[in-house]
């Protein structure tokens, strides 16, 4: 999906597809026996996500236009002097803009570890593929390549000779499914057997422009006549049930993996410019429609509502399963926008009438929200309509009170049968960090301060108490999260802070449990304010 604004979500993409893959593949009966050399050891207790699987991007799309000047790098000046060169027209964008476009479009490849390539076979890794873009939100639309070639012609001989299409002719499981294929030219289709080769030639500065002329459409159905003849269903341009593409002008796919324990594949040199031939792709899946949750279309109103997009992020990096009704937790819940995302990506999709009350879903997530302020702020009543009028099942339980209370974390774990969460998301508040920065505020921001150890005032984020509050727990023996669980959290940080210091610090990870993966992830929010989506799992 693009980008409002820049920075936004393009660090998370990769990241959220990787992490839901993985709960995906966790979840498939193939890998339920897959033994411990199978799953994710690296940490005590984190058994239960399969590890073996290595993953390769590769952006898919040339910027052909202007590019503004970047002196004092070699590197970037020679590109934007290449491109400059080409594309006389115009306006010239930073070389930001120019990843952020290129990277909008992803070849992604796969390998598996010997003992997992046992238990998978194509029809398996395409089932997870599916589940998972369903669940994605920064994925708009994923492709099987099924054929490449030098022509039209070329495809289809391709196509028929590999069985591509064999479901949508006589006697295959959707001979009936509705159909068509369109032509979109992403680049200037040099080297391509383009029907017209000079009628894209408007097109090859961008790519942004993705329609091609009918005209050469139509043409180049026609050279496919081998394998579209063989068609049973009818065509439908508007809602077809089989989306078939004819890719133009992309980057070569150079992604394979040599195997799993070696070296990626080499990549043909100037392969990073090189267009590929032509290529035939079949929709596969298609990611979430989170607009659904957009905060205009919310019965809960409040003031800062966290957006689709990150709710889903912050639950797919989570790694939520959507079987065996996984146990969820926000204690900074708000409107419950993180809780809203984790339903819909754990329970099927659902045709059946508007739930009447709160019902347990069998194959989906039992959510509990803490949230401090009161009804007039935040109405509960609003969330759980929120819920029932998309047909989901709402939370367990939505408790008015402060996360940091014990009296409240063990109303939570009550409300789930006693037992510890198997996951905590959540985007704490921001206001204590942004009061503490401001000297205008400085009289006003006294409540915002604590004393730790007695080594004097020291400014304590949301989350950093929370680490506290589970230190606490923990030692008691009714800890908030289990074993293997992940808690992934955004954290504010402004300009001139780095993460490391706006994290919790080592005691209050070490008395919670919690071990930090990766680096986080920085998402743009203003030019003096990114949140950071940072990962922790418990040990």
């Amino acid at each position: 999906r693009g980008e409002g604004t820049e920075g936004y979500s393009e660090a998370l993409r990769e990241l959220e597809f990787t992490s839901a893959f993985r709960a995906e593949m966790a979840d498939h009966p193939a890998f339920q026996d897959a033994g411990a050399d199978g799953r994710d050891s690296a940490l005590p207790g984190l058994d239960r996500y399969p590890k073996g699987v290595k993953f390769r991007f590769r952006d898919a799309l040339t910027y052909r236009g202007p590019i503004q000047d970047y002196s004092g790098d070699d590197e970037n000046e020679n590109r934007a002097d290449a491109n400059n060169h080409v594309a006389s027209e115009g306006e010239p964008i930073p070389l930001s803009q120019v990843r952020t476009y290129e990277s909008a479009m992803q070849y992604v490849g796969l390998s598996l570890r010997p003992g997992l390539e046992l238990a998978a076979d194509g029809t398996t890794l395409a089932e997870i593929f599916q589940s998972t873009i369903r669940r994605c939100s920064l994925v708009r639309t994923a492709f099987r390549i099924v054929a490449e070639g030098e022509s039209y012609e070329e495809l289809a001989t391709e196509a028929l000779r590999d069985g591509s299409f064999d479901d949508m002719m006589e006697g295959g499981i959707n001979e009936e499914a509705t159909w068509s294929i369109r032509l979109r030219r992403y680049g200037s289709g040099e080297g391509a057997a383009s029907v017209d080769a000079g009628s894209s030639k408007r097109h090859a500065r961008y790519g942004k422009n993705a329609r091609s002329p009918l005209r050469d459409e139509r043409n180049a159905i026609l050279s496919m006549g081998a394998l579209v003849g063989l068609f049973r269903g009818r065509v439908d341009l508007a809602d077809p049930e089989s989306r078939i593409y004819l890719l133009e002008g992309l980057k070569r796919r150079d992604i394979s993996l040599d195997h799993y324990n070696g070296s990626e594949s080499d990549v043909n040199e100037g392969s990073d410019v090189a267009e590929s031939k032509l290529l035939l792709a079949r929709v596969i899946a298609h990611g979430p429609k989170t607009s659904i949750y957009a905060p205009k279309t919310r019965i809960c109103i409040t003031t800062t509502p966290l957006c689709p997009i990150a709710s889903f992020a912050l639950c797919n990096i989570a790694q939520l399963r959507r079987h065996g009704n996984p146990t969820i937790l926000d204690p900074f819940a708000g409107s419950c926008a993180t809780l809203l995302a984790a339903a819909h990506i754990t329970s099927p999709p659902m045709s059946s009438p508007r739930l009447s009350e709160p019902q347990s879903n069998p194959s989906g997530c039992r959510s509990v929200a803490i949230e401090i302020a009161h009804n007039g702020y935040v109405n509960r009543d609003d969330i759980v309509e929120d819920f029932v009028t998309r047909s989901l099942p709402p939370p367990s339980d939505i408790i008015r009170g402060d996360c940091l209370s014990p009296e409240v974390r063990e109303q939570a774990r009550s409300a789930i049968g006693g037992d510890a969460f198997d996951a905590i998301v959540t985007d704490p508040p921001y206001g204590i960090r942004e009061a503490m920065s401001s000297e205008e505020e400085s009289e006003d921001s006294e409540r915002d301060v604590d004393v730790i150890n007695g080594d004097g005032p020291t400014s304590v984020s949301p989350l950093s108490k929370l680490f506290h509050a589970m230190g606490q727990d923990r030692s008691s023996g009714k800890p908030l999260l289990k074993s293997g669980g992940r808690l992934v959290a955004f954290v504010p940080v402004q300009k001139g802070e780095n993460l490391k210091d706006c994290l919790p610090d080592s005691n209050a990870r070490k008395e919670a449990g919690l071990v930090m993966e990766g680096e986080g992830k920085e998402q743009v929010l203003s030019d003096i304010l990114s949140r950071w989506l940072v990962s922790f799992v418990s040990v």
